[in-house]
């Protein structure tokens, strides 16, 4: 299988340079293919690859060492190749400030660099679709979230911005996170009511899509039931965070990427254009108000949105 992703990666979304120091991301959970192909690509382009391995982070957002911290804030640009998301940490804020390029790709495998593949797509032109969604969310006042499975979700977006992950990080301090495309905001608090049926994927809490869906009653913007023969995955995760902040709807998107599916690489799963996804937790980064500890990603399959009564987007259909 050829893997012309990495070209992708390096040339369309990350614009790397010569003399350019890259800093890798790892830990021992890391596919180590995708570091040797990465260091062997970013090499051909006369960059400078860093390998920074650190231990496996105990949550979504988690602190890297210090030293790792100093690393990142020296390099030109650093590709998150982590097991866990860390891409909401104090040190990555702190390195895209000072201008550094930051891709964030937690648990990414060989296979997400395959031709055809999510990472092998025109990112120039998907980021269209997911800039005119990202401004349709900026000039909303209501949304409404709703799927074939039962999700139905209503609340309120009135002055929240549009967030777009269009995954092109170029220009300094840039954050993105290929090969997801995605456009959401966070919702006001408190003000979200309905049901979440949660039928693809709980990013990065336990393996794998899920085989039977987790339900998540909403009311007044938070979390107060989830059910479902895996639960567990969830509630688990919620109670290692050990937050009551985790509660919070901290975010509602769609995905535009036409190559992702629904897998075992969550940031495959997230990228897949016809889902959505909700998450519980942080809402900084969305233009909400809730400095959770973590950020937790929630995937439904076949979403419709409507905004201010409008439909927006109906199973990866731009209306």
């Amino acid at each position: 299988m050829q893997h012309g992703g990495f070209g992708n990666l390096l040339d369309q979304c990350l614009g790397v340079r010569p003399g350019e120091q890259i800093v890798l991301l790892t830990d021992e959970g890391t596919d180590a293919q995708v570091v040797s192909r990465l260091t062997e690509s970013i090499g051909a382009r006369d960059g400078i690859p860093l390998v920074a391995r650190m231990p496996v982070p105990y949550l979504p957002g988690s602190e890297p060492p210090g030293a790792v911290a100093a690393m990142m804030a020296e390099a030109a640009a650093v590709i998150e190749l982590t097991s866990l998301f860390i891409g909401s940490s104090v040190a990555r804020r702190q390195a895209t400030e000072r201008g550094v390029r930051y891709l964030a790709m937690p648990g990414v495998v060989l296979d997400t660099f395959r031709d055809g593949g999510p990472l092998h797509v025109d990112f120039e032109q998907l980021r269209d679709d997911a800039e005119r969604v990202g401004r349709a969310w900026a000039a909303a006042r209501e949304f409404r979230l709703s799927t074939p499975a039962g999700t139905d979700l209503r609340g309120s977006v009135d002055g929240r911005p549009g967030r777009v992950l269009h995954g092109i990080a170029r220009d300094p301090g840039a954050y993105m996170a290929p090969p997801d495309i995605e456009s959401g905001t966070a919702p006001v608090e408190g003000s979200a009511n309905g049901v979440v049926v949660i039928d693809g994927d709980l990013l990065f809490m336990g393996q794998g899509p899920l085989r039977d869906a987790v339900v998540l009653h909403i009311e007044n913007g938070n979390v107060v039931g989830i059910e479902g023969a895996e639960r567990g995955r969830l509630t688990r995760m919620l109670e290692r965070c050990a937050d009551e902040q985790m509660a919070n709807l901290a975010e509602v998107s769609l995905a535009f990427n036409p190559a992702g599916t629904i897998c075992d690489v969550p940031m495959e799963t997230e990228s897949a254009r016809g889902t959505a996804h909700v998450a519980l937790g942080n809402s900084i980064a969305y233009g909400g108000q809730v400095n959770a500890i973590a950020h937790l990603d929630c995937v439904m399959r076949d979403a419709t949105l409507e905004l201010d009564g409008r439909s927006v987007m109906i199973e990866g259909d731009l209306q």
